[in-house]
């Protein structure tokens, strides 16, 4: 009996009405309705911020008044959703997919964390800024028709590296320094080592072998 006494209360004090949205005083919404001006919280279910101008639908519980949804709004006008705590979309079964014309801005004050079995971006162009990269993965695979790196300073450790090319150039402007336990040079037609100062050095053995040897 106690609950069906409470029930009626809150049927006999609850009713609906409509407005517009004037403007917005601290954490309350002034409503103009054909009662006057009044105060309204907006409802925890109504994700879409309230704009001044918009048509409302309100509902008032014992007194209090919420806007409980926008019915109207200028047409063009930018809409938010807006949660006061944490907000997440789950999805029982299906995909969940966002799409628009213009673009799409995502932000975050903190982390912005991905997980997923299969991760795939595809655009025109791309670009990426960060202060820091880190990277870990097993198998790293790129095709691309061509690449350019600008930096100051690139280190690498690789326990090794094999690299098969057609034509190569490299330019070194200072010093060039090749520290190796062994060095092998094989090519097919000529090699050509110019300088202003040539000089070989060895602890035990220089050897030149050739059909013809020319010196000076």
């Amino acid at each position: 009996m106690q609950s069906v006494a409470r029930k009626r209360q809150y049927e006999q004090a609850a009713y609906g009405e409509h407005g517009a949205v004037i403007r917005l005083d601290d954490s309350a919404y002034i409503v103009e309705t054909e009662e006057g001006e009044v105060r309204a919280r907006r409802a925890t279910s109504c994700l879409l911020e309230p704009a001044t101008g918009d048509l409302v639908l309100l509902a008032t519980v014992n007194g209090a008044r919420y806007i409980l949804a926008v019915l109207e709004r200028e047409e063009g006008a930018p809409s938010h959703l807006v949660s006061e705590g944490d907000l997440q979309i789950r999805l029982r079964s299906g995909s969940l997919g966002l799409a628009a014309p213009d673009g799409v801005h995502v932000h975050s004050g903190k982390d912005l964390s991905m997980v997923a079995s299969t991760f795939r971006v595809q655009a025109k162009e791309g670009h990426v800024a960060l202060e820091v990269f880190s990277f870990l993965g097993k198998a790293v695979r790129a095709e691309v028709d061509r690449a350019k790196l600008i930096g100051r300073s690139l280190d690498s450790q690789l326990e090794r590296l094999l690299q098969r090319v057609k034509r190569s150039y490299r330019i070194v402007e200072e010093a060039d320094h090749v520290r190796a336990e062994r060095i092998d040079y094989a090519a097919k037609g000529n090699l050509a080592i110019h300088g202003e100062n040539a000089k070989i050095t060895a602890s035990h053995l220089v050897k030149i072998d050739g059909d013809q040897i020319q010196v000076g």
